[in-house]
């Protein structure tokens, strides 16, 4: 009886820790309509490599290859310095500009939750 509860013990201890470790590595949720538009315009993407995932500049073609855990939250990081450069919010009105701060699209916010999305996870004020 000891034996069968130190070993559910051992297993609910694993999966909690192994759950707690999925959570930290995870990047924050973001509006899919949003994102999906902004996608084209970030300079970064995941590559897939024997090891796992590399992130790409497509600007420079430089490769990190951060461990699995940080993967994801690497990636939001990079998005979140490139959108502080090359974006700018006008009311309702998201600007995506180029190198040389020109404008290169305007993606219309319909509602107020892709607003704050975007004011939260590119830190807007």
């Amino acid at each position: 009886m000891k034996k069968n509860l130190l070993l559910f013990a051992f297993f609910a201890i694993f999966m909690f820790l192994g759950i707690m470790a999925l959570k930290d590595g995870m990047a924050s949720p973001k509006n899919e309509r949003v994102y999906l538009i902004l996608e084209k315009y970030i300079p970064y993407t995941l590559e897939k490599r024997v090891g796992g995932y590399s992130i790409v500049s497509k600007e420079t073609g430089v490769k990190e290859k951060p461990p699995a855990k940080d993967l994801f939250l690497r990636l939001e990081q990079l998005e979140k310095l490139w959108g502080k450069d090359f974006l700018k919010l006008d009311n309702d009105i998201l600007i995506v500009l180029d190198k040389n701060k020109n404008e290169v699209t305007k993606i219309e916010l319909k509602t107020k939750e892709e607003k704050d999305w975007v004011k939260n996870y590119f830190n807007f004020n």
